[in-house]
């Protein structure tokens, strides 16, 4: 798509050559834009001149009486670095042109090179961003397509989970797979109403102030801890099962109100880091205290000790630690726990000695403890990231 001149820089230019030529002899301005037709061939097109009135302008270099040597005649090239963006035609009376005017002349030249320059980054910012709006509505089709899709295996894994359950004796020892099958379908099943709304989030133009957690977590709804753990609890005990590592929880559970699901978010990447690079057959386990003015949820295992340069990098986003290598991840998972806990007050930081915390954890190993304050606050997201 070829690009244009806008109404602006033909209004700056035709400004521009008005507020230069106040005065001398000079007889003729004209700036002139180096422009595609439609066979991609290059032109000159003249988009401002003075005098304003004039009764006749040339339209591009092939006319003749340009091409003519005049000792009052010179042509300016309009550049940006090596790409010549157009010509600036200058006509005097005078048979000699002084320094002064010759300098102020290139002045003007690098100010109309300039504003054409900003112009062209401007409509091509244009085109971007209806280029990336058609690709935007694209995916919102496909991303709608797959949402709707999804939903007809969900539904069948829910059916047969209910089927199992009924099946199994209530005594079973394997309800609680049962159970966490039925859980994990009600996750999935609020991923799915947030990719639904995904699609009503625009692209503008405007700037927006950095989001800090993902859509589905832009609403704050109040619960209770001890409600939104045990599903949390269940498939952290089930995938330690089945990978083969010890897991070791409390009976009982704290007493929290506040954002429960931000919680359930720090834990769960907690969980899965743990199972990801804690070594084979090492225990893995959850513990929690309580006093008058915090809650420390601890989610420890026995593995090696992450090394002391790591222990805070970790924390940003986008880096891992050496466990991490050969291991599938994003190293955004703590990076969004560190977010997440001062959103809420609290804090989320590493310790390597998980049994002064918790007596049933390794002596050695690593523990995140999660610190949330006793009467649930929230932290605007700038005042989070302020926090050393």
């Amino acid at each position: 798509m070829a690009l244009g001149v806008s109404a602006d820089y033909r209004s700056l230019a035709q400004h521009l050559l008005e507020s230069f030529a106040s005065g001398g002899e000079l007889r003729c301005l004209a700036v002139y834009m180096a422009l595609s037709d439609a066979s991609g061939l290059l032109h000159l097109e003249a988009v401002a001149c003075w005098p304003a009135g004039l009764q006749r302008l040339p339209e591009s270099l092939s006319d003749p009486a340009l091409q003519v040597p005049e000792q009052g005649r010179r042509w300016l090239p309009l550049r940006n670095g090596n790409h010549l963006l157009g010509a600036l035609l200058v006509e005097t009376a005078a048979l000699s042109w002084p320094d002064s005017f010759s300098q102020r002349l290139g002045h003007l030249a690098i100010a109309l090179a300039t504003a054409r320059t900003l112009d062209l980054r401007y409509e091509n910012m244009a085109l971007d961003l209806e280029h990336l709006k058609r690709q935007q509505t694209e995916r919102e089709h496909q991303l709608a397509a797959l949402t709707h899709q999804m939903r007809n295996p969900l539904a069948a894994l829910r059916t047969i989970a209910q089927l199992l359950r009924r099946r199994l004796n209530q005594d079973s020892k394997h309800q609680h797979l049962v159970t966490s099958l039925l859980d994990e379908g009600q996750q999935l099943e609020h991923y799915l109403k947030a990719l639904e709304q995904l699609p009503r989030q625009r692209l503008s133009t405007e700037l927006e102030k950095p989001r800090l957690l993902p859509p589905f977590r832009s609403s704050r709804v109040d619960g209770q801890l001890q409600e939104r753990l045990p599903p949390l609890l269940r498939r952290a005990q089930s995938s330690c099962e089945a990978s083969g590592h010890p897991w070791h929880q409390p009976q009982a559970l704290p007493q929290w109100t506040g954002d429960v699901d931000a919680v359930a978010e720090i834990l769960a990447n907690l969980i899965e880091n743990a199972l990801r690079y804690a070594p084979p057959q090492v225990p893995i386990g959850f513990c929690w205290s309580t006093d008058t003015e915090a809650v420390q949820l601890l989610l420890w295992d026995g593995g090696c000790p992450i090394p002391e340069p790591e222990r805070e990098r970790i924390f940003c986003q986008g880096q891992r630690g050496t466990t991490g290598a050969g291991h599938q991840g994003t190293g955004y998972g703590l990076s969004l726990g560190r977010q997440l806990a001062r959103s809420l007050g609290g804090a989320l930081t590493l310790i390597t000695q998980p049994q002064l915390l918790c007596s049933e954890a390794t002596p050695q190993g690593n523990g995140f403890l999660l610190t949330l304050p006793t009467s649930p606050q929230v932290i605007p997201t700038g005042a989070a990231k302020a926090r050393p």
